[in-house]
């Protein structure tokens, strides 16, 4: 399998998580705090696995590129990721299963809003960023 079908595939992986995670915090209760860590340890793995094949599969071709159009386009599409991995980091280590108990409302809140940012950047990878690499390898 190419290094971009596995890419594609793991987002596909990415939304399946993040998909059943919106399930799980749509309650008006917390899970068990075995369930939620475990979706939550998935999703992290997931997605750090995923950003680091990104960083040695897709970046470096791209910003290797003659396109001046295609290296700005994947210089900006980096600098905010890296922006959203950050704020991944944050987000976990601030929910930890004490204080999602304890504020459940706002866990689901801010919950909601990585989910939204991440598939967010998945939909404009996929129809922005990736695209280039495919016209890269025709080109080739």
């Amino acid at each position: 399998m190419s290094d971009m079908a596995k890419l594609r595939q793991e987002h596909a992986r990415l939304v399946e998580i993040v998909d059943r995670l919106k399930r799980v915090i749509e309650a008006p209760a917390p899970p068990s705090a075995v369930e939620l860590y475990a979706i939550r340890r998935e999703l992290a793995s997931t997605l750090i696995g995923h950003l680091k094949a990104e960083d040695w599969a897709l970046y470096p071709r791209l910003l290797e590129s003659a396109d001046a159009q295609i290296v700005a386009t994947a210089r900006a599409f980096s600098e905010e990721m890296g922006g959203l991995a950050d704020a991944f980091v944050a987000y976990a280590q601030r929910w930890d299963a004490m204080a999602m108990e304890r504020d459940w409302t706002g866990f689901r809140s801010e919950t909601s809003a990585i989910i939204d940012a991440l598939r967010s950047r998945i939909v404009r990878e996929n129809r922005e960023l990736y695209p280039l690499i495919d016209r890269l390898d025709r080109a080739a």
